[in-house]
């Protein structure tokens, strides 16, 4: 399903399935998101965004996180739907996962991630994050609030959503989104960037 400028995959993933990847995931435990270079913070009273920001900032973003490597089964999985959404709908250039995947727990009230963008040079050689994948291994029925909004880039609109469990959410790097503040419950997905030579 193509919406503007996101792409969105019902992808049969089920609760069992999500529930054998928080496992894995949580294993070893998680740690406090940071906000560092290699996120994308706009610049209040600016449409352009600032990699100026190091450090734990609750004031930003308030989760807890783990990282998967690219080479995971996990990963594997999740390329493929960002390469279907490629095919069918972006037409972007590109080389393969910009940085490794991310694990992301919001968990209860005032978890957050304030408005960003994930446009970065990518970790592995060169070029930059071009498509950003959110796959949620939790349903709407599990939290409250916590729905992710995305803006178009060129359209200025906003689409505010709570997708599915095992719904995976394709959009440009470029496009500012965020997760609102939770009221109750835990909200659970994967994020990763699929990236490519540079925008020309």
């Amino acid at each position: 399903m193509i919406y503007h400028n996101y792409y969105e995959i019902p992808t049969g993933i089920d609760k069992e399935v999500a529930d054998n990847i928080i496992r894995q995931c949580t294993s070893k435990g998680l740690q406090p998101a940071l906000i560092n270079q290699t996120e994308s913070v706009p610049v209040e009273g600016s449409s352009q965004p600032s990699f100026e920001m190091n450090g734990l900032d609750t004031s930003i973003r308030v989760s807890d996180i783990n990282w998967i490597p690219t080479d995971n089964w996990i990963a594997g999985m999740m390329a493929h739907f960002v390469h279907s959404a490629n095919q069918h709908f972006f037409n972007f250039d590109l080389t393969g996962w910009s940085e490794n995947i991310q694990y992301t727990e919001y968990n209860g009230p005032g978890s957050k991630y304030n408005w960003h963008a994930d446009l970065h040079p990518s970790t592995y050689g060169e070029g930059m994050r071009k498509l950003s994948i959110s796959l949620m291994l939790t349903g709407p029925d599990e939290y409250e609030g916590g729905e992710l909004q995305i803006i178009h880039t060129e359209r200025k609109e906003m689409v505010s959503f709570r997708p599915a469990l095992g719904s995976a959410i394709i959009f440009p790097s470029t496009s500012l989104h965020r997760v609102r503040p939770l009221k109750s419950g835990k909200r659970i997905s994967l994020v990763g960037w699929m990236g490519g030579p540079n925008f020309k």
